[in-house]
């Protein structure tokens, strides 16, 4: 498939075009033990109001077990059909799938009040001024940290702070982000169903908090090429910082070019399972 994006792209115009990336993302565990580390590589297409990701996980022997009890296949792929409100879920090692409808997007509701007592946040963000070239593409690095402060809600001492460190090289204007941006876009006003790229937050404590934190932040706005997100935890009796998490994501491959409508279709040589 790699092949026939890089053969369409020699004809592509810049009208009218479709998006195909590639992006790696490594994570690298939870802890001392590296509690659900792996290595995914996505490849997405967008076309118009239509997407497809195919995902592959490389993981040890033991993590791959886990997932598969988990019923999570390592060699998947999904498309999202946002004009059709319809979702397809591909298990490419059963060479099976699911169909069902796309749920709809929540309903905009008022952000409730910070909870006395409850952890305080605060966000810092730098533009350091370094740039850099990924995939053809030219970047900014920007810094965003955020700390979560955690007290006793009786003598208000500090029992836990978590912090958060997100290192992005960010683009803009490039052949390819108006069909990405719009896609997004569209896609967050249509449907709840997760996005399906840039995953493997879903593990951390303040994982909602720092999602908006960094999706407010204006000098964020644009399509990280590349990034670094760490968690570490500072605990009142010890000198330094711990840290407990890092996901690494990096984009590989870019292509702007005209995409088959096949792409976005199923295989007749699947066979469809009923959702649950």
């Amino acid at each position: 498939m790699i092949l026939l994006v890089c053969a369409l792209l020699v004809s592509a115009a810049s009208v009218g075009a479709d998006v195909y990336f590639e992006e790696e993302v490594v994570n690298r565990g939870f802890g001392k033990d590296k509690t659900g580390a792996r290595k995914t590589t996505n490849k997405i297409y967008i076309k118009g109001k239509s997407q497809r990701v195919e995902q592959r996980i490389e993981a040890d022997a033991k993590m791959a077990k886990a997932l598969r009890r988990q019923g999570q296949s390592l060699n998947t792929s999904t498309i999202l059909r946002l004009d059709q409100a319809q979702v397809y879920e591909i298990d490419l090692t059963a060479q099976t799938f699911v169909q069902q409808k796309a749920p709809p997007a929540r309903k905009a509701v008022a952000k409730p009040e910070a909870a006395p007592g409850g952890p305080q946040r605060a966000l810092a963000v730098k533009v350091p001024g370094d740039t850099a070239r990924i995939a053809g593409i030219p970047c900014r690095r920007v810094v965003a940290q955020m700390r979560v402060r955690y007290l006793d809600p009786k003598t208000q001492e500090l029992r836990r702070e978590n912090r958060y460190t997100y290192d992005a090289c960010i683009a803009k204007d490039f052949p390819g982000f108006q069909e990405i941006t719009a896609f997004m876009a569209l896609h967050n006003a249509s449907t709840s169903y997760p996005s399906l790229i840039g995953g493997g937050l879903e593990g951390l404590e303040d994982h909602e908090a720092l999602s908006e934190e960094l999706e407010n932040a204006e000098e964020l706005k644009g399509f990280a090429l590349r990034s670094t997100l760490t968690a570490a935890v500072k605990l009142p009796e010890k000198e330094k910082l711990s840290q407990v998490f890092r996901l690494d994501r990096e984009i590989k491959t870019m292509a702007y070019a005209p995409l088959p409508d096949s792409l976005f279709h199923v295989s007749k040589a699947l066979t469809r399972l009923e959702s649950e």
